[in-house]
């Protein structure tokens, strides 16, 4: 009797372990699916390229600033976020603005119920201090505002030195920063500036060089995520939920996650479903692949591309007969046929703007064709002094013209054209190479002039051409340490002698969009004369998206028409809580 007492207790202590051991399981079910776990952590995920310490740093108006491009505005808010369709702006951490009667400032209402993730209340003083490290950073808003007034707390009047139509963009779109990091050096250009220190003084510039060394440790944020250095690694950025921001309970993600890379890099990442958004170009087998894999696609209108950047301070790029004789050599239509197929397209103008843009600025029959015209490239060469000697091409000192064609290695389609180029060129008795490198490297090389011939970034997604020429005439060559090496002052036959950084300043002055027009066209038929770029192709870009898969993408489909690269509709969906992870 005791002996079955005994076989009974153990069988029920058997039973009763492998009750808890079911039971157990089920649980760790439950969390591994996320099916009924309330503490499931939700994430968005995205990816960008970004440098990490020591290269890499949270400076962010200096070079390769771990900002993230447009993931920066989840964490520092801009003042408004912008509709193209509608053609306005939607207030962040402004509450609202207006211009004076007298058009003189731009008042802008702050909210009044943002704090800083350091618990600091935000307020006008950290816009302006914001605006004060854009003058020490030589930032062209101040060619349009002279001052910046605090009024009170939550609101703060931009003095408009010159009248433009830009002002609202000038002002709304930029990512504001605080007054606990930066306000030192705040501090420092007001003693400047009430000192009478011109920009190009001595004392400016020192100071600009300490900026520019200048490496904050921690990134204060507004918006509803913050970056914590601890949370960069090499693979990664975790952008982590801030509670103490005012859009905490808007956003449907727990944190942001930014893989670092480029296609090599995050097409496994995809591949895994990991991924919940992404503005890079793949090759068209992989998209096809990632479609039967359940993602995506959004096709955008292509309104920026690659350009080929020449070195007008080495010989004989110097001489606008050369550039305009390569332009004449290279084929843009086959160029943007193979670089990315299905995406890339060749550019039909050489204006240095896109092809949307170039119609609806200026007139295109005024605009050099450069169309394939192997005859004209070789007149244009031996007008230049440069000779034909048994299919070669040699300089005027009797040396072979040869150069190299850098772009990124790792980007396809850059690779792809680069290559397609050196071809071309080759074939045409010059010959050229491709020096596939760093994408890191790509814009400090160009700004002091360590490149021959350089695939760069053309075009824009904003609404104004002067962001087109910004790039490639401004920050890649008349603020760089040499740059392109291509005077600014131009002779030209259309529109005589042309001074490009004076037209630049004045094209968004003034409120009236068709004098603006008539100083864009001077711009863009003295690009079309003198190239000292060549646009090769657009992108006709398609994103891919977790719709569906991972995430709900929600209404407002306008947004899709804003550019994903200055405007971003991913983000602002997420700011305004459209865009939420699957039950």
């Amino acid at each position: 009797m005791n002996h079955l007492n005994l076989v009974t207790k153990k069988t029920l202590f058997w039973i009763l372990l492998l009750v808890a051991v079911i039971f157990l399981a089920a649980c760790s079910d439950e969390q591994s699916t996320g099916e009924e776990s309330p503490n499931k952590e939700t994430e968005f995920a995205g990816g960008w390229p970004y440098a990490t310490v020591p290269t890499g740093h949270y400076n962010m108006f200096v070079a390769n600033a771990i900002d993230l491009k447009f993931y920066r505005e989840l964490h520092q808010l801009p003042l408004a976020t912008y509709n193209a369709v509608s053609d306005d702006y939607s207030a962040l951490l402004a509450d609202g603005w207006e211009l004076s009667e007298d058009k003189k400032q731009l008042i802008v209402k702050l909210k009044d119920d943002v704090v800083w993730h350091s618990g600091t209340p935000f307020t006008a003083e950290d816009v302006r201090t914001t605006f004060l490290m854009y003058k020490l950073a030589g930032n062209p808003v101040w060619n349009y505002i002279d001052e910046v007034e605090v009024v009170n707390d939550q609101e703060v009047a931009f003095h408009i030195r010159e009248e433009t139509t830009m002002i609202y963009r000038y002002i709304l779109r930029k990512p504001i920063v605080d007054t606990e990091t930066y306000g030192a050096y705040a501090t420092q250009v007001d003693e400047l500036i009430e000192a009478g220190e011109e920009e190009t003084s001595a004392k400016w510039q020192e100071l600009v060089a300490d900026f520019t060394n200048f490496r904050p440790e921690t990134v204060n944020a507004t918006g509803p995520y913050y970056l914590d250095p601890a949370n960069v690694s090499q693979s990664h950025v975790e952008l982590v939920k801030n509670e103490s921001s005012f859009l905490a309970d808007t956003v449907n993600f727990d944190k942001v996650v930014v893989y670092n890379g480029d296609v090599p890099d995050l097409t496994p990442l995809v591949l895994n479903k990991r991924i919940d958004y992404l503005t890079h170009q793949f090759p068209a087998a992989s998209m096809e692949t990632f479609a039967g894999a359940g993602y995506d696609t959004l096709e955008l209108q292509g309104v920026d591309g690659l350009a080929m950047y020449f070195n007008a301070g080495k010989e004989p790029f110097d001489q606008v007969e050369v550039r305009q004789a390569l332009a004449y050599v290279i084929d843009r239509d086959s160029i943007g046929e193979v670089a990315l197929p299905g995406i890339t397209r060749g550019t039909k103008y050489v204006s240095g703007m896109g092809d949307l843009m170039t119609e609806t600025w200026i007139d295109p029959s005024k605009l050099i064709d450069y169309k394939v015209d192997l005859d004209q490239a070789t007149e244009l060469l031996e007008t230049a002094g440069l000779t034909l000697e048994d299919g070669k091409w040699k300089k005027p000192d009797g040396s072979p013209f040869t150069l190299t064609i850098q772009a990124p290695a790792t980007w396809t389609d850059a690779a792809t054209a680069a290559a397609e180029v050196a071809q071309q060129l080759t074939a045409f008795g010059i010959d050229a190479t491709f020096d596939g490198i760093d994408p890191l490297v790509r814009q400090s090389n160009i700004n002091d002039g360590n490149f021959d011939v350089a695939l760069s970034f053309f075009g824009t997604g904003q609404p104004h051409p002067f962001f087109a020429y910004e790039t490639p005439l401004l920050v890649s060559n008349a603020n760089a340490p040499k740059g392109l090496g291509y005077e600014m002052t131009q002779q030209t036959k259309e529109a005589g002698t042309v001074d490009l950084e004076q037209l630049l300043t004045e094209s968004t002055r003034g409120w009236d969009e068709d004098a603006q027009k008539k100083i864009v066209e001077k711009i863009a038929y003295t690009v079309n004369e003198t190239v000292p770029y060549l646009p090769i192709y657009s992108k006709w870009t398609q994103n891919i998206t977790s719709d569906g898969l991972r995430t709900e993408w929600g209404g407002n489909d306008d947004l899709y028409l804003n550019s994903a690269g200055d405007d971003n509709f991913a983000i602002i969906k997420i700011l305004n809580g459209d865009l939420k992870p699957i039950d």
